[in-house]
């Protein structure tokens, strides 16, 4: 099976801090439900300038519209990253003592000042 990808994937582990999800129109933000934190704190696997593949511990639902926080380390820096995507697939896995989903994410909005910034990292470590 021929891969879709127009950019191969960084293999780094990173911080994902997802800020909301917004599923079938319905906006949700974490801090407005009242059992989850205000917000959800996940780890990055992989990255493109185009996308990137989440492990997430809530199931977040496909085609939905998130908010994230990226912070992706280099020798110098913790670099904060800010962008918009929609989850493009998602997959269920039962770990030993818990299950967990990893969740495949296209980016849609990224500022000018934040994509040179994840290019650069990506450059880095593909």
């Amino acid at each position: 099976m021929k891969d879709k990808r127009k950019f191969k994937r960084a293999q780094k582990f990173f911080a994902v801090n997802i800020v909301s999800v917004d599923a079938e129109g319905k906006h949700l933000k974490f801090d407005a439900i009242r059992n989850n934190p205000k917000f959800c704190d996940e780890s990055g696997l992989d990255f493109s300038p185009e996308g990137m593949k989440i492990m997430c511990s809530k199931p977040l639902p496909k085609e939905s519209k998130i908010q994230m926080k990226m912070l992706i380390p280099d020798e110098a820096n913790l670099n904060l990253i800010r962008v918009n995507g929609e989850i493009r697939w998602f997959k269920q896995i039962k770990g030993v003592h818990k299950k967990y989903f990893v969740i495949g994410v296209q980016f849609r909005d990224i500022s000018p000042d934040d994509k040179e910034k994840l290019i650069r990292l990506w450059k880095k470590y593909k």
